[in-house]
């Protein structure tokens, strides 16, 4: 099957690749927010859909964090191989209107809360973020 073979500075992130693929994305993004404070941030996102029988959902496919962290300097490789030997997505979830499926874990979500959390507390309590 087709698969991503992605490192970030020679260490693995991830072997992405499902049988019933039919969208396999690998993305890095750079957003710049001076507007909130915040600054520059850089991403990886690694996912994809799935095909889907008739009558049946397309099903979304993530591998890793919902953001990994990328700095100035990163070397991101992708390598495109055919192979049997794949990592499991870290989270599948239906594509449809009957059924609304998060697109996140619990544990995703908790990290996202916390990130929030820290941004408040910055930003709220200048003086206890330091």
């Amino acid at each position: 099957m087709l698969a991503f073979v992605v490192e970030i500075d020679g260490n693995p992130v991830t072997r992405a690749g499902v049988e019933d693929w039919s969208l396999l994305t690998f993305t890095v993004v750079a957003s710049r927010d001076k507007g909130q404070g915040r600054g520059d941030h850089m991403e990886l996102r690694i996912g994809g859909l799935t095909l889907s029988a008739p009558g049946s959902p397309y099903n979304h496919v993530r591998w890793g964090e919902p953001e990994t962290s990328l700095s100035i300097g990163n070397q991101v490789a992708l390598r495109i191989v055919d192979t049997d030997s794949v990592d499991a997505p870290t989270h599948r979830y239906r594509s449809d209107q009957l059924v609304q499926e998060s697109p996140f874990t619990e544990e995703e979500i908790r990290i996202m809360r916390y990130k929030d959390y820290l941004e408040l507390k910055k930003e709220f309590e200048p003086e206890a973020a330091e």
